[in-house]
């Protein structure tokens, strides 16, 4: 690209000078700097699209195959109903590698749809409790198979609050998930929900884990990003979900942590209009 600087002054006898030179070198510089960041900030634009379009035909042209995956596995387990029966232990391992991909396929789905705008919502009044309790009751069984235990404190004066109460169980579910993915055995989840202003109410997930060194804080809601290159449980999807559901109800969210004493997730909610003040 080649660009021109042109000096106009009103004095046809004035000369220019070194320190117009200079002038005229400088805002040269900064021009074509600031031509060069824009295009480089097109040329971040036009890759991040081709890549989340990718991503999205690929989630897409994986589920059909993997449905009839899904599908077939589950005749398979009616067909060997027997716990003992030869092939169940691998068919079990089918399934789950089944579910872990169609997980992951409608987490890219979600991320797609979250930077989209499109991220749909099914709100209504609901209250609090019961969308905590059965999210505790879903993920119980892994935190038992990991050795920890799962605890849902739930405060009892809490309103109704207007969310999509399928799309706040995800969050807790990744919340929670990760929670478990990084808490020693022997250690505990705690699911905390309690009034935080008139306006919201506040939902903490607890963990007795390691802790987050503050340098990876800032990054942790990002897409794709994980604290340690070489760490294979995930890929840095889940948490960059939560921010955009609880975003998309007009929530909060923020992350407490110290090394070496757990983490504390915690996420606002808006109260169903009806209840407040009342």
């Amino acid at each position: 690209m080649l660009g021109a600087l042109t000096l106009v002054i009103s004095q046809s006898d004035r000369r220019y000078g070194a320190e117009d030179l200079t002038l005229a070198q400088e805002l040269a510089q900064r021009a074509a700097l600031a031509v060069e960041n824009a295009r480089l900030y097109n040329h971040a634009q036009q890759a991040t699209r081709a890549r989340d379009d990718m991503l999205g035909i690929v989630a897409h042209d994986l589920r059909n195959p993997l449905g009839t995956i899904i599908m077939a596995t589950e005749l398979l387990q009616e067909m060997f109903a027997d716990e003992t029966a030869p092939g169940r232990k691998q068919i079990e391992m089918v399934r789950r590698a089944s579910a872990r991909m169609n997980r992951l396929i409608q987490d890219l789905l979600d991320v797609r749809r979250i930077e989209s705008g499109g991220l749909a919502l099914e709100r209504r009044a609901e209250y609090v409790k019961p969308v905590v309790a059965d999210a505790a009751e879903m993920l119980r069984p892994l935190a038992v198979a990991a050795t920890l235990g799962l605890e849902d404190i739930v405060a009892d004066d809490l309103p109704p609050c207007y969310i999509d109460p399928a799309r706040i169980q995800q969050v807790l579910s990744n919340l929670v998930g990760n929670a478990i993915k990084f808490t020693p055995k022997g250690g505990c989840v705690t699911i905390r929900a309690q009034r935080e202003t008139e306006k919201e109410v506040r939902v903490a997930v607890s963990d007795t884990g390691p802790g987050i060194p503050p340098d990876q804080i800032p990054h942790i809601f990002g897409r794709f990003w994980q604290g340690k290159p070489n760490d294979r449980r995930g890929v840095g999807l889940g948490l960059a979900i939560v921010k955009g559901i609880v975003e998309a109800h007009e929530g909060r969210v923020w992350v407490e942590s110290r090394p070496g004493a757990g983490s504390d997730f915690i996420f606002t909610m808006p109260v169903a209009q009806a209840s407040v003040g009342g």
